[in-house]
């Protein structure tokens, strides 16, 4: 893609997701007081973006890593399981500091006692090992219902600009930027209260894209790694629903500022371990998808 087709797709991407969350915030202030269905809207604007650049402009069209792959298959595995594990980590971070308590969960040395949430397996006093079974197959449903909406983000992101930011600017520049895009196309929602209703500018300028930049870094590891953003999707399911679960139900003492920093924290520190890896296997020579690693500027189209 050149230069001007990644600024139409981005602004493209802008104008169809600020429309939606701009009509949102008129009608309803805060989106959490939205119908939940605008959720889903929105976060389906960058595949209605990619899907008219596949229609009217053919080197995006052949660029787009939307097909399944062989070598998708195990990276589902972290993609479940880094969402699952910046959950609880969020837990055992806020317990070991002593910032508040779990809202579902008493820990002690046999075992959990869980007393809410929507856990597949059942809920009351578990071993270790039953426990860490209900969270697999409780996380493996609710971020399989949750990549539904996601596909609409990630075919955007990480299907088609992902690739070209990489092709144009290097990898690491690539991926940040990616990240910074993603953030911003957030931004009404974040300003209105989303996500950071106590601090909205803080979180919408602030924290919210470097976590995306954190998030943005984990999945470029998992698309490039496979080869297509399916297992992109996943994890943005995973972190959409189990994720967000465990850590929204945690009862702070101290000010909800504590648990943002915390979050950004551990999914930055996930980000660059996940990218570490990328660039260690580059540079032996692996065999990655070729979307993001020739960082050759791409021709002009």
């Amino acid at each position: 893609m050149s230069k001007r087709a990644i600024l139409i797709f981005c602004l493209l991407t802008f104008v169809l997701g600020w429309g939606v969350q701009l009509g949102i915030v008129a009608a309803y202030g805060n989106p959490e007081n939205a119908p939940s269905y605008w959720l889903i809207l929105v976060m389906s604007t960058p595949a209605i973006a990619t899907v008219l650049f596949a229609i009217f402009h053919a080197p995006s069209r052949r660029q787009i890593r939307w097909k399944p792959t062989w070598r998708m298959w195990p990276m589902t595995v972290p993609a479940l399981c880094i969402p699952i594990l910046i959950g609880f980590g969020a837990v055992a971070a806020v317990l070991a500091f002593g910032w508040g308590t779990p809202g579902w969960f008493q820990f002690s040395p046999g075992g959990v006692q869980i007393s809410g949430g929507p856990w597949l397996l059942g809920k009351g006093a578990q071993g270790w090992a039953p426990f860490v079974a209900n969270v697999v197959v409780t996380g493996v449903w609710f971020a399989a219902i949750s990549t539904i909406p996601a596909i609409g983000e990630e075919l955007g992101w990480r299907g088609l600009l992902q690739g070209a930011l990489i092709d144009r600017l290097g990898l690491g520049r690539g991926v940040v930027v990616l990240g910074l895009v993603w953030s911003f196309w957030h931004l009404p929602s974040l300003l209105a209260g989303y996500n950071y209703p106590d601090h909205p500018v803080l979180g919408g300028l602030l924290l919210f894209p470097l976590m995306l930049i954190g998030a943005s870094l984990f999945l470029a590891w998992l698309t490039l790694r496979a080869g297509s953003f399916w297992p992109a999707a996943f994890a943005h399911g995973a972190g959409n629903s189990i994720e967000i679960g465990v850590i929204s139900n945690l009862k702070m003492t101290m000010p909800q500022l504590y648990l943002d920093v915390l979050h950004l924290t551990l999914t930055l520190a996930a980000g660059l371990i996940c990218f570490a890896l990328l660039r260690r296997s580059r540079g032996r020579g692996t065999p990655e998808d070729a979307q993001g690693l020739d960082v050759a500027p791409a021709p002009a189209a």
